[in-house]
């Protein structure tokens, strides 16, 4: 998997394919991004950090934006 400080620092849209069956509270724990605001798509969908995933899902993590006026 991807460094997370890359996903953090360069805030560039990471997909990740999960080893095992898991919550993605415990996705985001592993790759030490816990507590901080990402959103989360399982397979294109929204998801919240109780979803479950599977090595058969595509977890795609935005990384916050911040903008606007």
């Amino acid at each position: 998997m991807k460094q997370t400080t890359d996903i953090l620092e360069t805030g560039i849209i990471e997909t990740i394919i999960p080893e095992r069956k898991m919550l993605v509270k415990d996705l985001l724990r592993e790759l030490n991004l816990e507590g901080k605001y990402f959103g989360i798509l399982i397979n294109g969908k929204k998801a919240d950090e109780e979803s479950e995933i599977t090595p058969d899902d595509s977890i795609t993590i935005l990384p916050h934006i911040a903008g606007g006026n």
